[in-house]
Order: C-alpha cells, then structure tokens, then sequence
C-alpha cells in the first residue's frame, strides 16, 4: 500500500489529478488504484481517470446524488 499527499496536484475535483497520481506511481492500470474520500466531486474525477474510487461517508458529509454509482464505506475497516 502507498499513501500519496499530492500538495502540488492540480485540483481534486479534476480528472487530470488523478492521471498524474497514477503516472507519478508508476502504474500501468489506474485500476489497480483505490481512492478514498469523503467529497462526492473527487471519488467521481478519480472514476473518470480509471481509479477504483471509495466514497467514505463521516458525519458531516455534503450530500451527494442517492443514485450514484460508487461504492461507499463508513470505517475503513470495510475497504
């Protein structure tokens, strides 16, 4: 496993971000990825790039669209 802080990334909400991510990683398939989040917006660019994308849902949360298709977990214990 490899936690990545990307300070210098473009913006989150972005594809393009997560596409850096995988490169600076070096992995071939962006699947092989899982991103985890609490913000709607980021799990869905980090899809479009090709990442498994993990909503992880904490008190708080902004709400997001009822009929998305993301997997979403409340500890990470179910990841």
């Amino acid at each position: 496993m490899t936690y990545l802080t990307c300070l210098g990334c473009r913006n989150k909400k972005e594809s393009k971000s997560y596409k850096e991510i995988t490169e600076t990683l070096g992995v071939d398939d962006p699947s092989e990825i899982i991103f985890v989040t609490d913000v709607y917006q980021e799990a869905t660019a980090a899809k479009t790039a090709g990442l498994e994308a993990i909503i992880l849902i904490l008190p708080g949360n902004v709400s997001f669209p009822e009929n998305h298709e993301l997997k979403t977990v409340s500890s990470f214990f179910q990841i």
